[in-house]
């Protein structure tokens, strides 16, 4: 059966029809409204997860652990002791491979999130900044002025932030 809290969320492209213990064969009624699938054999050459943001029909909604939920786990605070600075953290890609990687060793569900921010690119466009402890994301020099606008410089993936791109060619091994 799947359970969502806090710690876990699923991607559910389209109303989901029902759920199904594991390994049964006897679907579980359903509150939301559609018809009630039998379940599918899974010898699929893709994932659970990637078929359904495909739009596929799969027999249960994907799971995977949020990585803010993975705070809890005392391999990431050892990391995190090791390594205290969320940026360096997240810059090196042995790191950002291991922390993405602990949820899923531990619960193994559908999918693995990679471990980094949403404030990643703004290094690579000559913004400076820092995640602080305590505190969260920190912009040392927000922009006010034109002059600043202009020093901004284009996001070029590859080179600005190659590391994510390194991560995830290694987590698609992994997984």
């Amino acid at each position: 059966m799947l359970c969502v809290n806090t710690a876990f969320t699923s991607f559910i492209p389209r109303k989901p029809t029902c759920v199904f213990p594991s390994k049964s064969t006897t679907p579980i009624s359903c509150t939301l409204q559609g018809t009630v699938a039998e379940p599918k054999s899974t010898a699929a050459a893709e994932p659970l997860l990637l078929n359904a943001v495909r739009g596929v029909e799969v027999e249960r909604p994907p799971v995977w652990l949020m990585r803010q939920a993975g705070r809890y786990m005392k391999s990431y605070q050892t990391i995190c002791e090791k390594y205290p600075s969320f940026r360096e953290r997240s810059e090196n890609v042995d790191l950002v491979v291991e922390i993405s990687l602990q949820p899923w060793h531990v619960f193994k569900p559908d999918g693995v999130i990679l471990f980094s921010d949403i404030l990643t690119p703004l290094s690579g466009m000559n913004i400076p900044f820092d995640i602080v402890k305590g505190k969260g994301p920190v912009i040392f020099d927000p922009i006010h002025t034109d002059a600043q606008v202009n020093q901004v410089r284009e996001f070029v993936p590859e080179e600005s932030v190659p590391y994510v791109g390194e991560a995830l060619t290694i987590l698609r091994k992994e997984v």
